[in-house]
Formats: C-alpha cells, sequence, structure tokens
C-alpha cells in the first residue's frame, strides 16, 4: 500500500490574512494543551492557545473515572507499569510507560496542593479500582475528575500574563518552511483568518472519537490535527488502534453519556436484556477485565441474542456508594427516567479514545523541528495497543508539560517566513450530512473488522473532497476529518493480526511478527518499526 495522497493545503485558495508572531503556538485546549501552554509560559515564553470551541470543551473537561497514580502502600510504579505494559498488548514503549508511571504520585500531590479537591479518605487520597488495574491507585473527584482538573487548568492560565487564550479558532493548516513547521494557519469566529508565526506549534488538538458518529468524546474531536500534521510531512503512528468503551449509554437525544469504567470497578456487573450474566464466562477477570476484552464479550453478547445493548447492573450495591461515586451519571440517568439505585444502566460499546497519533518522543519533539505533539493527538507509545484505564488524563499532565519545557526551548529562534502554501482544486464534495456518512463509513473500523470491509471503506474515502473553500468552515472540518479517517482504515488494512483494540475477524489471532508500530508519512510507503520515538528532528538556527 502507497501512502495516502494528501496535498500540502486543505485550502482551495487563500484566504486574506492577518499575522501575529508568538514564541509558542498551542492547538488545543483540553488538559494537554493547557499544561503545555503553563510549562511554556513559565519558562519565559509568550504563549497563544487557539480553543476549537469554547473553554472548556475538550474531552478532558468530559473524562469521569479519574487519574491512576501509585499512591497506596502496597502499590508501585513498578506494578502501575507491569499493568499499562499487560494492557498495550505487546507494543507500549517501556520507556514512557515508566515515566508516566514514576512522574505520577507527586503529579497528584502537585494538583491536590494547587486546588484539585481529590477525595480523600482521612489523610490520604480515596483510591478507586477499574478495569485493567491490579491495585486500588484511582484518584477522582466524584465522577467529574477531568471537569476538576480543567477547570483549575484554565484558572492558572487565565492568571499567567504570557497565555493569550482565543476560542472559537479553527486550526486548518499547519504552515512550513522547509522542514520545519512555523506555525498555523487559523479561521476565526466569523470567517476571518490569522496567520500565526511560531518558533514552536505544540499540537494538542486531541482524538477522533466523532468520525465515529456515537461516542464518548466531543463533536470537534475529528483528528483534525492528526490530519494537519500529515499534510505538512510529521509521521502518525499506530492509528489502528481505537479504544472501544464498553459502557456508554445513549441518550434519549441519541448522544453517548459515558458511563465511568468505575462503576464496574465498584461492583458492577454485565447482564444480558434476557438477564444472562456474561463476562465470567468470556473472560477469567470478568468486568475487570480491560477494555478491549469487555468490549468484544459484550459485542459477542449483543450478536448471540440479537440486541443493540446490555445492562450494566449496580442495583446490588449501598445506594450511598452509588450516589456518593456517581453523582454526574446518576443526575444524567435520571433526566431519562431512570435511576442507577434501582434499574439496570442499557450501555454498549462506543468510540472512546485514538491509542495512535502524531509519532513523538518522551519530550512531545515529532520528526519535523518545530512541532511537538501531547495529549490522544499524540502517540508517546505510551498506551500500546490499547489504553488502561486512567492513564489518559495522567498522560495529559506528564507529557504536556514535557512538551510545553521543549517547545520553550526554541523562545528566541528566527522564525522564517513559511513556504507558500499551494493552491488545489476541490475534487468532490462532501455530502450534506457528511457526518453521519463518515460514520456509517467507519463502522467498517469499528471493534470487529474484516479486510473486505475495509477494502470497501477506503475506496469510499478515496471520492471524498481534499480541499475547501476558504468560507465553508463546515467543509474544512470535513476535509481534515475525512483525511484522518483514511489514515485510520489504512492502517487498520496493513495490520493482518489482531492486537489490543483492533480486532480482525479474518486474522483473529496476534501474530509475533506484528509486534511492531506502523507508521504513515506523506509521500513515503508506510513502514513497520519496533520503537516508537521518531529520529530526532534537524537542528534548526
Amino acid at each position: 500500500m502507497q501512502s495516502i495522497s494528501a496535498p500540502r493545503s486543505a485550502l482551495q485558495s487563500l484566504p486574506p490574512a492577518r499575522e501575529r508572531r508568538v514564541d509558542v503556538l498551542v492547538i488545543g485546549a483540553g488538559a494537554a494543551g493547557l499544561t503545555a501552554a503553563l510549562a511554556a509560559a513559565a519558562r519565559g515564553a509568550q504563549v497563544l492557545v487557539l480553543a476549537r470551541g469554547s473553554l472548556p470543551e475538550s474531552n478532558s473537561a468530559w473524562a469521569q473515572g479519574g487519574i491512576a497514580a501509585a499512591l497506596d502502600p502496597s502499590d508501585s510504579p513498578g506494578i502501575h507499569v507491569a499493568d499499562t505494559l499487560t494492557a498495550g498488548a505487546g507494543l507500549c514503549d517501556v520507556a514512557a510507560v515508566s515515566v508516566l508511571a514514576h512522574e505520577a504520585p507527586a503529579l497528584m500531590r502537585e494538583l491536590a496542593e494547587l486546588g484539585v479537591p481529590f477525595e480523600r479518605d482521612t489523610d490520604r487520597f480515596a483510591l478507586g479500582l477499574e478495569g485493567g488495574h491490579s491495585r486500588r491507585r484511582i484518584v477522582h473527584v466524584g465522577d467529574a475528575t477531568g471537569w476538576a482538573v480543567t477547570q483549575m487548568l484554565i484558572e492558572r492560565v487565565g492568571a499567567m500574563p504570557r497565555i493569550t487564550v482565543c476560542e472559537q479558532a479553527q486550526a486548518v493548516d499547519l504552515l512550513t518552511a522547509g522542514e520545519r513547521v512555523v506555525g498555523a494557519l487559523v479561521r476565526l469566529a466569523g470567517g476571518t483568518w490569522l496567520r500565526v508565526l511560531a518558533a514552536a506549534t505544540v499540537l494538542a488538538s486531541g482524538g477522533a472519537g466523532a468520525l465515529y458518529g456515537l461516542t464518548s468524546n466531543q463533536p470537534a474531536a475529528l483528528g483534525e490535527g492528526i490530519a494537519m500534521a500529515y499534510r505538512a510531512g510529521a509521521e502518525v503512528a499506530d492509528l489502528e488502534f481505537v479504544q472501544f468503551h464498553p459502557t456508554v449509554y445513549r441518550t434519549r437525544d441519541g448522544q453517548g453519556f459515558l458511563i465511568t469504567e468505575a462503576a464496574r470497578g465498584e461492583g458492577g456487573l454485565l447482564y444480558t436484556p434476557a438477564g444472562r450474566r456474561f463476562m465470567p464466562a468470556y473472560d477469567p477477570r470478568a468486568e475487570l477485565a480491560p477494555r478491549d476484552v469487555v468490549t468484544r464479550g459484550i459485542v459477542a453478547a449483543m450478536q448471540a441474542e440479537g440486541c443493540d445493548h446490555v445492562l450494566l447492573d449496580l442495583t446490588h450495591l449501598p445506594p450511598d456508594l452509588i450516589e456518593h461515586h456517581f453523582p454526574t451519571i446518576c443526575a444524567r440517568l435520571r433526566a431519562d427516567g431512570i435511576d442507577p439505585v434501582h434499574d439496570p444502566i442499557p450501555v454498549a460499546p462506543v468510540a472512546h479514545y485514538l491509542m495512535g497519533g502524531v509519532r513523538t518522543d518522551l519530550n512531545g519533539a515529532t520528526n519535523l523541528p518545530g512541532l511537538f505533539a501531547a495529549g490522544e493527538v499524540a502517540c508517546t507509545g505510551v498506551h500500546g495497543a490499547n489504553r488502561l484505564a486512567s492513564n489518559s488524563l495522567l498522560e495529559c499532565i506528564v507529557f504536556g508539560r514535557r512538551a510545553g519545557e521543549a517547545a520553550a526551548s526554541y523562545r528566541g529562534r528566527a522564525v522564517p517566513l513559511p513556504d507558500p502554501l499551494p493552491i488545489v482544486s476541490v475534487a468532490a464534495v462532501p455530502p450534506a450530512d457528511w457526518r453521519t456518512a463518515l460514520a456509517t463509513i467507519m463502522r467498517a473500523a469499528g471493534p470487529l473488522r474484516h479486510g473486505d470491509g475495509l477494502r470497501a471503506a477506503l475506496t469510499e474515502l478515496a471520492a471524498w473532497p481534499i480541499s475547501a473553500d476558504p468560507a465553508d468552515a463546515d467543509g474544512l472540518t470535513a476535509v481534515n476529518a475525512a483525511l484522518t479517517a483514511r489514515l485510520i482504515v489504512a492502517a487498520a488494512m496493513l495490520r493482518t493480526e489482531s492486537r489490543g483494540g483492533h480486532f480482525r475477524l479474518d486474522y483473529p489471532q496476534s501474530d509475533e511478527a506484528w509486534r511492531k508500530h506502523t507508521i504513515l508519512c506523506r509521500d513515503t510507503s508506510p513502514v513497520f518499526v519496533t520503537a516508537i520515538a521518531p529520529a530526532p528532528a534537524l537542528a534548526v538556527d
């Protein structure tokens, strides 16, 4: 398979744009982006943060379960590393996982000192248990941990004079000067354009769950940062590994509402609508197996009984435990007429997290000088083929800080004028309801995949537009979303085995020869490597 064709620009023609220069541009305002901005500003950099919507609209703010850290006397970072490696199905980068686990305990204490109101058990953190963890190590703020952490970061960013936040800002293309990334072309609210020139750019634009339609993610999580990076020449890695959260409730208005992993960690059980508990027969870890295993168990149960959901039952748990640990979930379900104290919760697997992304080293650096990435848009190798529960917010903060610090080291370097973006023609027009059309195509890259379906999906996606009119904000979004969708499907087509979040019905076994990472890069054939860290980018003056 050749590389996925992509022009250097998503724009049909170049719009007039005003210009702004900063030391560090951060694209994305979730936990990773805000942490990167704070770290860069603390080192003297002038930082501009672009928020796709309004603060605090991000997947980080929606995160319920908590943050993993080895804080219990019976636990250790080494055990946390081992659990993460097990969940990652042989593809984790050990160095990245070690950084994550060893920095976690001190980081949780720091967040608590900064005002995140983690729940306590007398003088200690109250630690929860989630699937795939062998110890209780989940610190949490009820079932709204992401919201609490994001609010604290927003407050700190607001108090930092070196940081400016621009909301309702859609980054469309990265700007390059030769091999170096020198900023981004941004569409602002109202349709005006801004060319941001920056010594360093940090991508923190989140994942791609919304490509699948029903998702636990924000609607803007369409993988646009991955598309921009790929067009600029950045390497992307392991995009075939998509995690489907096993327990998501479909609301009355058709949206996905995540029922946190902690619900099963506290004793929640899964049944079919006919009343059959099925996970113990599927895996000895039952409801506490890793997410990919529980997802496939639910899919098998739904197929066996011809239903579109299963039931997550908490009714045998003490009512005060349910009310105390899951207040947000209780309120949302009761708004739809379901009381989890008395009623089982209908759930099904939906797209939740992208393990792959823009290939980075431990400091967020990519193969392109001046471009860094952190959070879900990045692939450090920390998650391997399947993310361990509650490692995502932790990754955002640990590697967001590292990326921000590394980006700040570019402060003071001259920023050359970017190469002119080419003017390209629109080969096709996306469907009017392109989100629904794209979600239908992406079923081929769902929890269960087959080569025939993946080939058909690639054929359909090849007909989608590669550029859009600058005045068409929705069209520009569709162009970037469709490119990321093609990259995910292409990576899934290449990997002829099953591993972690990638399960091929035509290749149902794992293959030791495939203990490699899939690397895709514009104008280059796919390659497969054993180490995730990219070659060091060339030095810049």
